[in-house]
């Protein structure tokens, strides 16, 4: 059963992967993932022994269960479209034109807009992070006043507190995902991670694991702590 402080008297509907989710909860829960950039559903169920269910939910299966509006399907259609763009295909919406546009290279952060650049006849660039017309002549750095030239979720990476976890101290309180670059918070519990997007690692050390079996031990094994990521992978 997935609760999220859920009335445990309260109806649930039984997914295909057997776990069950009040309409509500599924319905924010996906909501969520849309907001994240996703654009597939996976069950986010984790048993007592730290096991995560990971298992993909159709999306005819999402809009049946969760009992949608009309509204509510449109908007969720909108953002799996949009949002597989974006992440699937590493494209970005063109600030002026708003066509979607494609770097030639993943680590651009400076992009031409085609279609800009083939009706007014000179080439339209648009950075990459802020989604604003590139300033200045550098391709590294953009030099708008509220773009520093670097992914936002960075930031988050290096300001994010402290904590200990399973006794090892000056752990960073939130991670990226090695294979999505989604920003994960360690709540409580052990080091294991699973990513939605199913990659499983350790929260302390980073390393991945290999064929479902972690690299570094047990779920409460100390481990090596792992410097802040300066890099978001799936982006490099």
């Amino acid at each position: 059963m997935i609760s999220w402080e859920d009335d445990p008297n309260t109806p649930r509907a039984k997914m295909s992967c057997g776990h069950a989710i009040t309409p509500e909860t599924l319905t924010t829960y996906c909501e969520s993932l849309l907001s994240a950039g996703k654009y597939v559903f996976k069950c986010p169920y984790i048993s007592p022994t730290g096991v995560y269910c990971g298992k993909e939910w159709s999306y005819l299966e999402v809009r049946r269960l969760a009992v949608l509006t009309l509204d509510e399907k449109k908007q969720f259609e909108i953002k799996i479209s949009d949002n597989y763009l974006r992440k699937g295909m590493g494209i970005q919406e063109c600030p002026k034109c708003h066509s979607m546009c494609e770097r030639v290279d993943k680590k651009d952060k400076r992009v031409v807009c085609p279609l800009c650049s083939a009706s007014d006849g000179v080439e339209f660039h648009f950075c990459w992070y802020c989604l604003h017309e590139w300033v200045g002549r550098r391709v590294d750095k953009c030099n708008n006043a509220d773009c520093n030239g670097e992914d936002k979720r960075l930031k988050i990476l290096r300001e994010c507190k402290k904590k200990s976890i399973v006794g090892v101290s000056n752990c960073p309180a939130i991670r990226a995902c090695l294979t999505c670059g989604m920003l994960i918070e360690h709540d409580r519990a052990c080091k294991h991670m699973a990513c939605i997007c199913g990659q499983k690692f350790c929260f302390i050390c980073l390393k991945p694991a290999v064929s479902g079996s972690y690299q570094c031990g047990t779920y409460n094994s100390p481990c090596v702590v792992a410097p802040v990521q300066t890099t978001i992978p799936g982006d490099n």
